[in-house]
């Protein structure tokens, strides 16, 4: 999901984790695992309606399962739902229903719901089913529901509440008035004219476009698109793969030459991310951009794009009205690209570890200044966003069972984000860093993972303990602040420092000349006062404290010569 507004970040960061709700006595959706979403949707932009027929393949996880929980909006009227021929009695609640089975299932054994809706969504700024149109006129309709939940507009087990459930593949057919194009995950696999027997197309011309993805992934990253859409259509060489991958771009006829401008830097980003990452992890799908009527969402394989076009900005002189987040570069193009790693193919185990998305996605925005400039470049990137962390307050660990909306937080992005470059100069080993990042992604793709999964990769790669650091810069709250001076003598340096802000151990780098070499040195400063001598042979020339900007939090440390 894209950062929020800068505006609602302090606030967000200082912000206590809510209370989590009182958990129900039964959670019914504990008693399943989906396997598969066959989802057949409709849309109806003259009267803004969605009606459709969402075919849920379940494995039974306990014995004389008798009950199935859905999550879906109450602004929906549940139709019907069957299980083979047999109409099943259903229990609305609270933006779901409860549709019970007739014939207990075993565990272990596989069993499929139909069930039909019909509903208005609607949406607002950012999260909601979008009914807007293109500059013609044409209807234009978006989903994005991260911050809402799936369930907002078509039944399912959300990954709202239960983002360790992972559907195997997920399909769509998406049914739209004939001269429009329907989008979706996965890959397209025909376009039929008509629609299906259930929906009364009053008479119009509609098609039906056939996606289906066979990978796993969250319920917030299945989208529907429909508009007037331009489809330009290529293939993406990619480090790691064998055989190309289809790159598609849809965009409104307006369009189309500012997105030939912006996505020339696709090629390039998705090297960057598949090199330091793992291969592209959806290769048989596709890769794609959707121009959306909202700012940017990471919906797997079909990536919405609301943004202002900036490369396309700077080559014409036009104004971009997100000119301040996309200073570095595109930020909706990178972060959510990002995402197609981080939070798509390796998802959280549940929100309490919500960083493995954001944060990440959000570290990957400074490997991408580092690919296309250098490494200082991308720890001034980090030193700006640690600029708005939270020296006191702000644990990056969500809690044991949030949702994801009590999980949510802006500190999730840049002290996620800030914490891995951090952890970078710990390790002070590239090769084993990089080696970890891709170990992690690889070793859990398409399934969901723990800060302790990362935590037994990285210890995996470097041979070293890793408890200290992820209990101090995950579990607790706060950065440190190391302050002092290092004293150059005629016979070695004295090294005077105040470690504060908390129980955090931090590394403090020196160099300088001696007898015509450079001799480097790592002291661990331990919390509190810290003091230690260093001898040398003669005076130390040229003292220098290296890269203090990587590690996050305030620290001034000064050479007294």
């Amino acid at each position: 999901m894209l950062l929020p507004d800068p505006r609602a970040l302090a606030l967000l960061a200082l912000a206590p984790l809510p209370a989590t709700p009182a958990a129900p006595l039964e959670d019914l959706r504990t008693h399943y695992d989906v396997v598969a979403y066959d989802l057949e949707l409709a849309v109806r932009p003259e009267t803004k309606t969605l009606e459709g027929v969402a075919t849920v393949t379940a494995r039974a996880l306990v014995d004389g399962l008798e009950a199935v929980r859905l999550d879906l909006y109450d602004l929906h009227e549940v139709l019907e739902v069957r299980r083979g021929e047999a109409v099943l009695d259903v229990d609305r609640g609270d933006d779901g229903f409860t549709a019970r089975l007739q014939r207990e299932v075993k565990a272990g054994e596989e069993f499929r719901l139909r069930v039909h809706y019909r509903g208005k969504p609607e949406g607002g700024r950012f999260d909601g089913f979008h009914w807007e149109e293109s500059a013609d006129g044409e209807p234009w309709i978006n989903t994005a529901c991260q911050g809402l939940g799936a369930h907002y507009w078509y039944p399912c087990k959300a990954s709202f509440f239960h983002p360790e459930d992972k559907p195997a593949r997920v399909s769509m057919a998406i049914t739209c008035p004939a001269e429009l194009y329907g989008v979706s995950n996965g890959r397209l696999e025909g376009i039929d004219a008509g629609a299906p027997s259930w929906f009364d197309t009053g008479g119009a011309a509609f098609k039906t476009y056939r996606w289906r993805h066979d990978y796993p992934l969250e319920t917030y990253a299945v989208t529907l698109n429909v508009g007037p859409y331009v489809v330009v259509e290529s293939e993406l060489e990619m480090p790691g793969l064998a055989e190309p991958v289809d790159f598609v771009y849809y965009v409104l006829p307006e369009s189309a030459e500012k997105a030939a401008v912006q996505f020339a830097q696709v090629p390039e980003l998705v090297r960057i991310f598949s090199e330091a990452f793992g291969p592209f992890p959806f290769p048989d799908s596709k890769f794609a951009l959707v121009e959306t009527n909202f700012w940017g969402m990471e919906h797997s394989t079909a990536v919405a794009y609301g943004s202002s076009f900036p490369a396309w900005c700077a080559e014409t002189g036009a104004k971009d009205p997100w000119a301040g987040r996309n200073r570095w570069f595109d930020y909706i193009l990178v972060h959510e690209v990002a995402h197609e790693w981080w939070g798509n193919a390796v998802s959280a185990e549940h929100w309490g570890h919500f960083w493995i998305h954001e944060g990440l996605g959000t570290y990957a925005e400074g490997v991408y200044v580092e690919g296309v400039q250098d490494r200082a470049a991308a720890d001034r990137f980090f030193q700006e966003k640690g600029r708005r962390i939270s020296a006191k307050k702000g644990r990056l660990y969500r809690g044991d069972a949030p949702d994801s909306g009590a999980a949510y937080s802006g500190l999730i992005y840049s002290k996620g984000a800030c914490v891995m470059h951090t952890l970078r100069h710990y390790v002070d080993d590239d090769e084993a860093w990089w080696g970890s990042l891709r170990d992690f992604n690889l070793r859990h793709r398409y399934g969901n993972a723990s800060t302790e999964d990362f935590r037994a990769v990285l210890e995996a790669r470097t041979e070293r303990d890793w408890e200290r650091f992820f209990r101090e810069w995950v579990y607790a709250e706060g950065t440190p602040r190391l302050t002092g001076e290092v004293r150059v003598g005629e016979t070695g340096l004295v090294v005077e420092l105040e470690n504060g802000n908390g129980e955090f151990l931090v590394p403090l780098d020196l160099a300088w000349s001696e007898g015509g070499q450079e001799v480097r040195r790592r002291l661990w400063v331990e919390p509190g006062e810290f003091r230690e001598e260093l001898s040398s042979e003669g005076r130390p020339r040229d003292v220098r404290v290296l890269h203090l900007e990587r590690l996050l939090g305030k620290h001034k440390v000064s050479v007294v010569d």
